[in-house]
């Protein structure tokens, strides 16, 4: 698993109005990005669309939340965390 480095100590605060949505196909690369998530994330929408969505993982994120964001989009649903 690729470890995403360096990690910023920026911290951003959302909004009720925030919505970070990304679209994402079964091969892990990202097909869409909400306007929040690319101002949240740091990169441009063209760095975005098409790269691996791990480009955004942190390296404390569990590794079951990954098994369970898979399992849904294998089974069609989407994923929410």
């Amino acid at each position: 698993m690729k470890i995403n480095m360096p990690i910023t100590n920026v911290e951003h605060v959302l909004t009720e109005t925030d919505s970070i949505v990304t679209k994402t196909d079964l091969k892990g690369m990202i097909t869409y990005a909400g306007e929040d998530f690319i101002q949240i994330s740091g990169f441009s929408k063209e760095e975005l669309i098409g790269a691996p969505h791990n480009i955004i993982r942190h390296p404390d994120m569990p590794v079951e939340a990954f098994e369970d964001l898979w399992k849904s989009m294998k089974a069609g649903r989407p994923w929410t965390g």
